[in-house]
């Protein structure tokens, strides 16, 4: 039986893309783990490589970062004179990407690097006035160059899906993720580059048998609460080792803060972390049955 982890933000955590892809390997014997945390990029991922991915033994690691490593403010046309920022987060991000893709040839695992998505800069609410194209474009040149440099695959979302933009929509408003259309995209994007399939399929969406929808359902709860762990609490994560009992105390600081300014947002994400953190062992054994029993 193979494992291959998919590792990455929020367009990885998302995780349609890799249900379809998952009931497509699963009769070979293949199994697939979700870990990617809504937020996170290249730098930051560092430190929960080990135990979200690397702690599974993985064969395989597929990696995607760069829609939150470039600093999307940084490409609208309101900022003059970021270059240098512009610069310095591209030049952490390839700094980031040879560590993480250092750790995980050193266990033994198959690396496979991924482009970016695109910005879809071509929907009439983009308004022409926001360039991250342009920086994603850089992490894109650097992660094919690096893949030829180190000898592993690449998967260039970056390259297949930018040409769509304009012609299909498939991106949901905030212009960076992928709707369920462009999530059916990149999967069979992703299986053809494996060679798993010989064309792709760019119509309609994808719809998960019982089983698998119940996987992704316990799935998206985990990552639900890793996204509040792992991202939302990273700062304080850097300062100290964070107990859980300062979890807890940390959450509900923040849940009474978000409601002292009435922010809905962020009330919703930590008063569901509360709800389920306390259930984050049972749904970690319930996805792993779940993936290699459905």
């Amino acid at each position: 039986m193979k494992t291959i982890c998919f590792f990455g933000d929020s367009i990885t955590r998302r995780g349609l893309w890799l249900g379809e892809i998952i009931e497509h390997v699963y009769p070979a014997g293949i199994r697939v783990y979700n870990c990617g945390v809504s937020g996170d990029n290249a730098t930051a991922a560092i430190d929960r490589l080990w135990c979200d991915c690397l702690s599974r033994t993985p064969d395989t690691v597929v990696m995607m970062f760069g829609m939150n490593d470039v600093g999307r403010d940084l490409y609208a046309d309101t900022a003059v004179g970021k270059e240098a920022e512009r610069i310095r987060r591209i030049e952490r991000y390839k700094a980031s990407i040879r560590t993480l893709a250092g750790h995980i040839r050193t266990v033994g695992a198959e690396l496979i690097l991924c482009t970016p998505t695109p910005y879809n800069d071509a929907a009439p609410c983009a308004g022409g006035e926001n360039h991250t194209n342009n920086g994603l474009a850089a992490c894109a040149d650097f992660i094919r160059a690096y893949a030829v440099e180190i000898g592993v695959k690449c998967v260039d979302f970056f390259a297949a899906m930018r040409p769509m933009l304009g012609r299909d929509a498939f991106h949901y408003p905030d212009l960076v993720h992928p709707d369920p259309h462009g999530q059916h995209i990149m999967a069979q994007i992703f299986m053809r580059e494996m060679g798993w399939i010989d064309t792709i399929d760019l119509v309609g969406t994808y719809t998960f048998t019982a089983p698998n929808q119940a996987r992704f359902t316990v799935e998206q709860k985990l990552r639900e609460i890793y996204f509040i762990e792992w991202n939302l609490m990273y700062g304080e994560r850097k300062k100290r080792k964070l107990t859980h009992a300062d979890k807890l105390a940390l959450a509900e600081a923040r849940l009474a803060a978000a409601r002292e300014k009435g922010s809905e947002r962020e009330i919703g994400w930590y008063a569901g972390y509360l709800a389920e953190v306390e259930n984050k062992e049972e749904y970690e054994s319930e996805l792993v049955r779940l993936t290699l029993t459905m």
